[in-house]
This record gives structure tokens, C-alpha cells and sequence, in this order.
């Protein structure tokens, strides 16, 4: 069973997470992009809050999707990709350590030793936000919104 310190332990990164991608936002000038980009992660941040037993399903897609996003970015950098391409300042390179930190704490926290949540809402939790941060993801970087 989710103890009470488990909410927390999953609050503080998906906070990290959001602070870092908004600092992204405004050093890039990209404000609203990345709005959308965490409004999945601040969805997650209220299941913590009021639904602890699932928690840990709304925040581990969350943080697997950025972590990923965050590991393009570094291919991209060393120069051994260009999926994630573009060009980032130490601002933007420092919030993706941060990023991937907090992403790594929270992968690690979001395993819970019990299982309370019926495996069916585990399981749907955890693909209702792997949806949501993809399409949050997709409406960011569509034209009306992209470089905003």
C-alpha cells in the first residue's frame, strides 16, 4: 500500500519537471508551447493528490516520455542524432539536466512496493497519460501554438 510520503515523492519531481520546461518556455521564447507541453504533468500532479493508489501510473508515462525527449536532445548534442535538433542554450541544456533528474527520481519513486490499484486502472492510467503527453506534445508543436 502508497504510503503518505509517496504522494510527495512523486510531487516534487513532476514539479521539477514543469519548473524546468517552463524556464525552457521563456528562455526560448516559446511560453505557450511549453504550457501545453506540462499541462499532462500537472494533470499527474493533481492524481497524486487525490487518488495516491493510481499515482504512480499518471506520473511514470510522464516521466518516461521526458526522459526520452531529454536523452534525444543529448544524442543531438554529442552529434549522434538529429531527431531532436535545433539550437539550446546553457539555460535550456541545464533545464534538461534538471529534467532528466527529476524524471529519473520520479521513474524510481513511481514503482510502487505495492500493487493497491486493481491491475485494469493501473493499466489505464498509465495509458490515459502516455496519450496525453504525446498528444500534448503534438498540439505544442502545431503552427498556431509552436512559436508562441
Amino acid at each position: 500500500m502508497m504510503t503518505n510520503s509517496r504522494p510527495a515523492a512523486l510531487a516534487v519531481p513532476l514539479g521539477g519537471l514543469v519548473v524546468a520546461l517552463l524556464v525552457v518556455g521563456v528562455v526560448s521564447g516559446t511560453v505557450l508551447r511549453h504550457v501545453v507541453q506540462v499541462v499532462p504533468a500537472l494533470l499527474a500532479s493533481a492524481v497524486v493528490v487525490r487518488r495516491p493508489a493510481i499515482a504512480a501510473y499518471a506520473a511514470l508515462p510522464i516521466f518516461i516520455f521526458w526522459i526520452l525527449i531529454v536523452a534525444l536532445i543529448w544524442l543531438y548534442l554529442a552529434g549522434l542524432s538529429s531527431i531532436a535538433s535545433g539550437s539550446y542554450t546553457a539555460a535550456e541544456i541545464v533545464s534538461t539536466v534538471v529534467m532528466a533528474v527529476c524524471c529519473g527520481y520520479g521513474v524510481v519513486r513511481a514503482i510502487p512496493p505495492g500493487r493497491p490499484a486493481p491491475p485494469t486502472a493501473r493499466l489505464v492510467t498509465f495509458i490515459v497519460f502516455a496519450l496525453l503527453q504525446v498528444a500534448a506534445m503534438w498540439i505544442s508543436l502545431s503552427r498556431s501554438i509552436a512559436n508562441r
